[in-house]
């Protein structure tokens, strides 16, 4: 996966925890978590991690990996992962390429979400752009590029409602005039 992705792109604990960690310290970050659901001995199981990380954002796409039969999980359990959008629940293979097609699923869905797009738009400017302050509220708070792409990223009342805002200016502007689609 590393060769595929990148070194820097494919970080691995052995520790349920610290990837937790890992994880909601950089909810600012677009990424693809794959999450074994039997971690061994003492540590915080697959299904916890999903949950707390749920309890978060539902932006961070899941792929669960059980050495289980998914039939052999309870039916409980799979309403609470349907409910709280796991992208893909799959048994354990020895076959990598079969991985890395759910991994790629994952980014090429994540790839065409609105916050993915917005980041994409920001990450093109310079950085003392996108530290410069674009946006303020009627109550007099001020929002950078990042800020906001942190705000959509972790789901704030701010990020929502620009996403809403841009969607709607985006959806008025087709509206009125034939646009060209250009995929660059």
């Amino acid at each position: 996966m590393r060769i595929k992705y990148g070194f820097g792109n494919v970080i691995l604990f052995q520790h349920s925890q610290q990837g937790l960690d890992y994880v909601l310290s950089n909810l600012g970050n677009k990424m693809v978590v794959l999450l074994d659901k039997n971690f061994d001995g003492n540590e915080i199981d697959g299904i916890k991690v999903f949950s707390a990380i749920r309890e978060n954002t539902s932006l961070v796409y899941i792929i669960l990996i059980t050495v289980s039969k998914i039939s052999e999980i309870n039916s409980e359990t799979l309403k609470m992962l349907i409910n709280k959008d796991l992208f893909k629940l799959e048994s354990f293979t020895q076959d990598y390429r079969k991985i890395i097609e759910l991994v790629d699923d994952a980014l090429s869905t994540l790839n065409v979400r609105v916050d993915a797009v917005i980041e994409d738009w920001i990450m093109r400017h310079p950085v003392e752009k996108r530290e410069q302050i674009i946006l303020k509220t009627r109550d007099g708070q001020a929002y950078s590029m990042n800020d906001i792409l942190e705000s959509i990223r972790k789901e704030t009342s701010i990020g929502l409602q620009f996403e809403r805002n841009l969607l709607k200016l985006a959806i008025e502007l087709f509206s009125r005039q034939k646009l060209k689609l250009d995929d660059k």
